[in-house]
């Protein structure tokens, strides 16, 4: 749905907007892993875990990118709550590493974001994520500062079939980018994606599975210049 997430509310709430993780209801783990361009040397694997206790919700996630000779890893810890049936709120703190091959060295920083979401009618969710408003630096022998990023969108839910989104992201050293995404939800297996985004544009497609406690989801990201990148990922709801 290129790559938009800031009203959803699955584990994967943990990569765009934390809060989202308060409307889960139930302990949730997942995995994903996406090919850059189809480049194993940037492939990318993630995974997650989601508990909810009480209106709160603990998760806790590991990413890692690259090869040998560069690689980069995130360690997230993030709480959510809910306020009622309309808001939500989170914060989350991340461990950053960089590591060269050939002893090159290696580097970290610990980034703290910040994220709502809030319910304006019954078919209108906002959401806004803060990342890094801090502005960290990793450390190292570059001292390169970590991005700060602002985000803002809405999610809109024409019928129980159909949901769209639309989303800005602002890197405050860098142009904004903006991000759409249409799910149309034809049964109660089958789900059909796609989106656009800015920054460079790229399109996107995808579908998702829902098999009783077994999410699967499948996706490719085009860019024109670069190429595909695919991206599957695996969800099992605990009851």
């Amino acid at each position: 749905m290129g790559y938009t997430g800031l009203t959803a509310a699955d584990p994967w709430s943990i990569r765009l907007n934390p809060a989202g993780l308060a409307g889960l209801n139930k302990p949730v783990i997942g995995v994903f892993h996406q090919s850059h361009w189809l480049s194993k040397e940037l492939a990318q694997q993630g995974l997650v875990a989601a508990v909810p206790l009480g209106k709160g919700t603990i998760a806790l996630s590991g990413d890692r990118f690259g090869y040998a000779l560069y690689n980069e890893t995130k360690v997230g810890a993030a709480y959510a709550m809910r306020f009622g049936d309309g808001l939500r709120a989170a914060v989350q703190m991340d461990y950053l590493g960089v590591r060269l091959g050939e002893n090159y060295g290696s580097a970290s920083a610990l980034a703290v974001s910040l994220g709502m979401q809030a319910r304006l009618t019954e078919a209108l969710w906002i959401g806004a994520h803060v990342y890094n408003p801090n502005r960290v630096r990793i450390g190292g022998p570059y001292d390169d500062r970590i991005p700060t990023l602002l985000r803002a969108g809405f999610g809109y839910t024409f019928s129980t079939k159909l949901l769209m989104t639309l989303e800005a992201e602002k890197d405050i050293d860098r142009q904004e980018r903006i991000r759409m995404g249409v799910e149309y939800h034809p049964n109660d297996v089958l789900y059909l994606r796609t989106g656009i985004s800015t920054g460079p544009v790229q399109g996107h497609f995808g579908a998702g599975f829902r098999l009783k406690r077994i999410d699967i989801d499948l996706a490719v990201a085009v860019r024109s210049q670069l190429g595909t990148t695919p991206i599957i990922g695996l969800n099992y709801r605990f009851e």
